[in-house]
């Protein structure tokens, strides 16, 4: 790695902090990654228990390609750091009337047993959104899940290419319509109406392009061995390996400017640490609500105008 001599804090240490300071300490910048919590993982965390600890966020990991990309980035295999079990199911489902669905990644067995559970015809809605999950996961992977920006001429050419996916895509389909529009058995519409959850939403305002999510899931998904929390401890070891300074217990007061620019980050002892560039890994609203500060938030503002 050429040191570029730019300096970067990066402010939180779950997945998102931790992959970013990763990726820039092996641009070449000097990196430090802060964290108020006593250590890495953000949402993937444990909590004690007369057993041991216990994961209180994430359960499995899907796209793993995602944390593999990482690891080999800096010439490293995630295989030789961490012990990663298939699960043979995505998903068991319960419902209150005693109806159970198990869920896995053979798109027919998905379909048998949604027949099984609510008929022929909710079968065939599956098959359907199946599909339509693929197509639009196709669509956007690439130049919006895989992009440092959303790439909106390759979104459209991509979704010119597949009139398919165009239902989904269409003013005003949220979620839970397009749902509506594959399964009538409401125990189906709750089921993937739940990734609306995943963004904070509900599916009645979430938009029905969250229906790839499925094609995410059903690639597979894999438990973690020692819990879930292991994955961020070795992301933050391959970090120290790249070079990044890992402060936990580093609570941020605010973010200064200097000149209309990023000049540092003022920790909450004090502390102040020179910075050219800060990416912050948290929650957006803190920065408009000035809970670091009266910079970014207008920077913020300024971003949304």
């Amino acid at each position: 790695m050429t040191r570029t001599g730019r300096r970067v804090v990066v402010i939180g240490a779950g997945m998102g902090g931790l992959a970013a300071a990763i990726r820039l300490a092996r641009a070449g910048l000097e990196v430090t990654l802060v964290e108020a919590r006593d250590g890495p993982g953000g949402k993937m965390r444990t909590l004690p228990s007369l057993a041991g600890p216990v994961d209180a966020g994430p359960t499995v990991l899907t796209l793993r390609s995602v944390f593999d990309d990482i690891f080999e980035t800096c010439g490293q295999r995630l295989d030789d750091h961490l012990t990663l079990l298939r699960q043979p199911l995505l998903a068991r489902h319960w419902w209150s009337d005693g109806s159970t669905l198990d869920l896995g990644s053979d798109p027919e067995a998905n379909a048998e047993a949604i027949g099984q559970l609510a008929g022929v015809a909710e079968a065939r809605g599956f098959r359907r959104f199946h599909d339509l999950s693929a197509r639009l996961y196709a669509a956007f992977d690439a130049p919006m899940m895989h992009a440092a920006a959303p790439d909106q001429k390759a979104i459209a050419l991509a979704a010119l290419r597949d009139p398919k996916i165009w239902p989904a895509l269409l003013p005003g389909m949220s979620l839970a319509r397009l749902l509506a529009l594959q399964f009538r058995d409401r125990r189906l519409r709750q089921l993937f109406g739940r990734y609306a959850t995943y963004v904070g939403g509900t599916p009645d305002r979430s938009p029905g392009v969250l229906a790839l999510i499925w094609a995410a899931e059903a690639q597979g998904v894999w438990a973690v061995a020692g819990g879930m929390h292991r994955l961020a401890l070795a992301l933050a070891k391959l970090a120290e390996a790249q070079g990044v300074s890992l402060r936990y217990g580093s609570p941020v007061a605010r973010i200064m400017r200097q000149g209309g620019r990023v000049s540092g980050v003022q920790l909450g002892d004090g502390h102040a640490l020179p910075c050219d560039h800060v990416v912050f890994n948290g929650d957006p609203a803190a920065l408009l609500a000035g809970l670091l500060g009266d910079g970014p938030r207008q920077a913020v503002a300024e971003a949304q105008v």
